[in-house]
């Protein structure tokens, strides 16, 4: 689990295992390692439901749905309120931005219209360190702890932040294909939380959008990887030694490895287009990241790579990132004072490494060596 500064731990989601420097998420058979045990997917079998909870295996990015309300800014009528729901009418949409103190409702499925005019969102928040538990700028169903099961009908875009944050008694949670955004904690401390479906289109989760879920803290602990819609969102709580990213990968999200003391290295592929904040902070045992794309956009800051522990009070970095010359990664390491490298130097120890030969130490080879020696 991550820190509780981060949110605890931060579909169309991609859920694999890594533990070796075997490409993660390629289809390929291996007597031992990554792929022990598992067996590699069919044709047939990408893009489409792994188990029942909405779980997929995707190997390309799928366009998240265009909202046409985008731009319907102006606000018509600010505050309204029908069978206890609180909302916001704008020119052309309406969204949803709280419930009344009598809203009691167990099963429910959110409204596709209000004041004739289509609902598209749980709105989002404006929240801060004084605000946060201000009962007028929560979420919209903050705390509501009648609610079991929400269902979100079509034509839905986003669940803004904390949107249903502490729904104690949540227990099932449906979105439609719609959803291109989860804001952040919008599931956060839904203690009951154990069946969801997230679509495959989504374009962006917040951070800890799922923490202290029992779905969510599931899929951390059986999965190395989490990754929506070709967006590596968290690593889980196994994730240990060298990690390669899969290369359909197309970025890094903000805290994906924060507070991993057991990752050692991390193979960053082509496809990464971005390195979100603070993705590899807090973790003491890093010793390399190797990016291989050469414009890829790496959040600013010190708090990006980071071998400080959770509990030290000053970041810092001695491991060394690899890249190409002249890239971004290498701007970056000369930025902060990092040790940078030639990510081709990578390549030739990681050879030559593999090349050694392998020296047993069984007992059995001893018995042999014994017996060799004496005839």
């Amino acid at each position: 689990m991550k820190s509780i500064n981060r949110g605890i731990c931060a579909l169309t989601a991609a859920f694999l295992c890594c533990g070796s420097l075997a490409a993660c998420g390629q289809k390929q058979e291996t007597e031992t390692g990554l792929w022990e045990n598992i067996e590699p997917l069919t044709e047939d079998e990408i893009n489409t439901p792994k188990t029942d909870d909405g779980v997929y295996l995707s190997y390309t990015r799928k366009e998240p749905a265009e909202n046409p309300y985008a731009g319907d800014t102006k606000v018509v009528k600010e505050k309204e309120e029908k069978d206890g729901i609180l909302f916001c009418v704008y020119e052309k949409h309406a969204e949803i931005i709280g419930h009344t103190d009598d809203f009691a409702e167990t099963v429910y499925e959110l409204p596709a219209e209000l004041d004739g005019k289509p609902v598209t969102a749980v709105a989002d928040v404006t929240v801060n360190e004084d605000s946060i538990f201000d009962i007028d700028k929560n979420g919209a169903f903050y705390g509501c702890y009648s609610l079991e099961k929400v269902v979100v009908p079509e034509g839905y875009y986003s669940i803004g932040q904390y949107g249903f944050y502490g729904c104690k008694n949540l227990k099932t949670v449906e979105m439609p294909e719609t959803i291109s955004a989860i804001g952040s904690r919008a599931f956060a401390m839904c203690s009951q939380l154990r069946n969801m479906t997230v679509p495959e289109g989504v374009a962006a989760i917040g951070d800890s959008a799922f923490s202290l879920t029992p779905w969510y803290d599931n899929l951390l602990y059986h999965n190395d990887l989490v990754i929506f819609n070709c967006n590596l969102y968290d690593v889980g709580k196994r994730c240990t030694g060298e990690v390669t990213i899969p290369d359909y990968v197309t970025s890094v999200g903000d805290y994906a490895f924060y507070s991993c003391r057991s990752v050692q290295s991390v193979i960053v592929p082509e496809s990464v287009e971005s390195i979100g904040a603070y993705a590899f902070c807090n973790c003491p045992g890093l010793k390399y990241v190797a990016v291989s794309n050469q414009e890829c956009k790496i959040a600013e800051g010190e708090t990006t790579f980071s071998n400080k522990a959770d509990d030290d009070n000053k970041d810092y970095y001695n491991g060394i990132i690899y890249g190409v010359p002249g890239s971004s990664s290498e701007a970056f390491a000369k930025k902060y004072g990092y040790h940078f490298e030639d990510i081709k130097k990578m390549d030739t120890r990681t050879k030559e490494q593999e090349t050694e030969p392998v020296v047993t130490t069984t007992e059995e080879t001893a018995k042999v060596d014994e017996t060799t020696t004496a005839s």
